[in-house]
């Protein structure tokens, strides 16, 4: 017998600045692109050249990590919490292996600069609704991650579900 598969997706990014501080990024980069390269062209040609393919990489970069982060949500598969930020890695965490869910007043500030912290928030300076704490570390690009930070926007019912699905084990 087959089991159903229940996907459950939430979003991270509705209730952050991350989409105006792009499009604000964006508009910078475009206008200085346009001056600075006006300026070099005069200058050096090679070096015109250069800025404008590393500008427009960059304004690239931008628009497709803005779309990522709007078209990837979290995702709660079965046993599984899949979180995927923008174009960044996602993280895979198997349910059993999370000991503890925080959500409310975080010691983020403080706790970030660990080696063992994953700081999955947007912008880095906004503050994560939830930390988890892993049972036993787990290895993300070379680091052994013991608790991860990170955002959604329904909290409530992210928290409520999670708990539910590690209850049913």
């Amino acid at each position: 017998m087959e089991t159903a598969v229940v996907n459950q997706q939430f979003t991270y990014h509705k209730k952050s600045g991350y989409t105006g501080f792009i499009i604000a990024m964006i508009c910078v980069c475009m206008l200085e692109t346009v001056g600075v390269s006006y300026l070099l062209y005069k200058w050096s040609p090679v070096l015109h050249w250069i800025h404008l393919f590393l500008s427009v990489s960059t304004i690239l970069f931008l628009i497709l990590d803005l779309r990522a982060v709007s078209k990837n949500p979290i995702i709660l598969q079965n046993e599984e919490l899949v979180i995927n930020v923008g174009l960044r890695p996602a993280v895979h965490i198997q349910l059993p292996t999370i000991l503890e869910i925080k959500s409310g007043k975080l010691n983020f500030e403080n706790d970030r600069k660990n080696k063992e912290v994953l700081d999955l928030s947007l912008l880095g300076f906004d503050e994560p609704t939830f930390e988890l704490v892993l049972a036993e570390p787990m290895q993300f690009k070379n680091k052994s991650i013991q608790r991860i930070f990170f955002t959604v926007d329904d909290e409530r019912a992210f928290y409520e579900l999670v708990n539910q699905r590690r209850g049913n084990q």
